[in-house]
């Protein structure tokens, strides 16, 4: 949800993507949108599956209603060395992972101001 109260779809209305979390205090997660070109043939198309994909890693806490994540490693490379605080609600085989509101994008987007919400469904 941006800043002014829509919302909007990121990766893709129909997201792929897996979030294993250990017993051991790790957690990785990879999504991707679901309309990605298979074959890359340039740059731009490169730079397009760069923008509908989201990966990262680190050991995690949970305090509360936080799932606290140390990122250690990640496809955007200014969230590695950063603690990733997100809420959250378990209900049954569903995981609900909320974002606070935080800046993203670059050029005219530089100072929105977005939350996200990823809705996870245990895989059995």
């Amino acid at each position: 949800m941006t800043e002014s109260g829509k919302t909007e779809v990121l990766l893709a209305k129909q997201p792929k993507g897996y979030l294993i979390i250990t017993a051991e205090g790790r957690m990785m997660t990879v999504s991707i949108g679901s309309a990605r070109k298979k074959v890359p043939t340039s740059d731009a198309d490169l730079t397009e599956l760069w923008k509908t994909m989201m990966a990262y890693t680190g050991k995690y806490r949970v305090e509360g209603e936080y799932f606290v994540t140390m990122v250690d490693v990640s496809w955007y490379e200014v969230w590695t060395g950063t603690e990733q605080r997100r809420r959250y609600k378990l209900e049954g085989d569903r995981l609900t992972i909320v974002t606070s509101p935080q800046p993203v994008g670059a050029g005219r987007r530089a100072k929105a101001l977005i939350s996200s919400k990823v809705v996870w469904e245990r895989d059995k």
